[in-house]
């Protein structure tokens, strides 16, 4: 309002004298009833109205501010550009653009993330910006739906033109090893083998997945009494200290009654073991499992080399 508009207003409110209920409420409806059906000023977009009021009673630039600062009802789920992409980024790939972000910008987008992908995140960036970054998003406040909006299209398009976000994942090693335990032996290590040459450390990644510790429950009973001939009896002790009651039963029935007896004893008297000791001695057996299946001699899916069909 303008001043004249004002003073026209005080005048009148000084001028009142007592007002009564049913008046009132008589006003009151009037009031809505007009707002309603937009037969007087209200009726204008509520955007522009605002804009209009805060520049008439504020200074421009402060008017503008303080728009920047309102968010609009469903603004708020508005967000679908680069913010979202990152939540469907891994932790690794998020780190490796957040080294290039400003530690504001890179704080801002953290916020935006489940806790536990963030912390997967920050784990992967260098120690100098890891601690800025933390240090602002510690002291990181409100920030503008403006800030937010900007933020999220221009991230957007730095995905789009460095293709981080052009395809979804398809592959990787769980997906080969996967498909390996459709494949028929001979073929499996013929491949491994090759891929040895060209990246040992990626076909032993294969080989860990390919077979688990809980996969010796698909060995028949002649494979497994080959096993336990092979095998270092304290990796197979260590070993079973996470496995299943199902596979310790199956290991215990192909043992003496003696060895079985034993093996009980020493497993119900093993302290305290670090998982990583576990998960090394569970390794162990597996590679001999392994070395077995390559030499013909066993069979994870079930019955021993020498039961195979010529």
């Amino acid at each position: 309002m303008d001043e004249r508009e004002i003073q026209n207003i005080g005048n009148y409110m000084a001028s009142l004298g007592d007002v009564d209920t049913k008046e009132m409420n008589d006003i009151n409806k009037e009031f809505l009833d007009i707002i309603s059906f937009g037969m007087g000023g209200l009726g204008v977009a509520g955007v522009d109205f605002l804009r209009s009021a805060l520049t008439k009673a504020l200074d421009p630039e402060k008017a503008e501010e303080s728009l920047n600062n309102i968010t609009l009802p469903g603004e708020e789920m508005a967000l679908g550009g680069g913010l979202d992409t990152v939540r469907s980024l891994e932790p690794q790939v998020i780190s490796s653009f957040l080294i290039n972000e400003h530690p504001q910008t890179a704080a801002i987008i953290l916020a935006h993330l489940d806790p536990q992908v963030a912390s997967l995140a920050i784990k992967e960036l260098p120690e100098d910006n890891r601690t800025e970054i933390m240090y602002r998003l510690a002291t990181l406040e409100r920030v503008t739906p403006t800030v937010i909006r900007e933020l999220d299209e221009s991230l957007q398009q730095e995905f789009r033109s460095s293709g981080v976000v052009s395809g979804n994942k398809l592959g990787g090693v769980d997906v080969v090893a996967k498909m390996m335990g459709g494949l028929d032996r001979t073929t499996e290590q013929s491949i491994l083998t090759e891929m040895d040459e060209v990246d040992q450390p990626m076909a032993d990644m294969i080989r860990a997945l390919r077979f688990t510790f809980e996969d010796i429950l698909k060995i028949d009973d002649p494979g497994i009494q080959l096993i336990l001939k092979e095998i270092n009896q304290e990796d197979l002790l260590v070993g079973l200290k996470t496995a299943s009651d199902e596979l310790k039963e199956k290991l215990f029935t192909n043992m003496s009654e003696r060895g079985a007896m034993m093996m009980k004893d020493d497993l119900e008297s093993l302290g305290p073991t670090k998982i990583s000791d576990v998960e090394k001695a569970q390794q162990k057996v597996i590679a001999v499992i392994k070395k077995l299946e390559e030499d013909g001699k066993v069979s994870v899916g079930g019955g021993s080399g020498d039961d195979q069909l010529v």
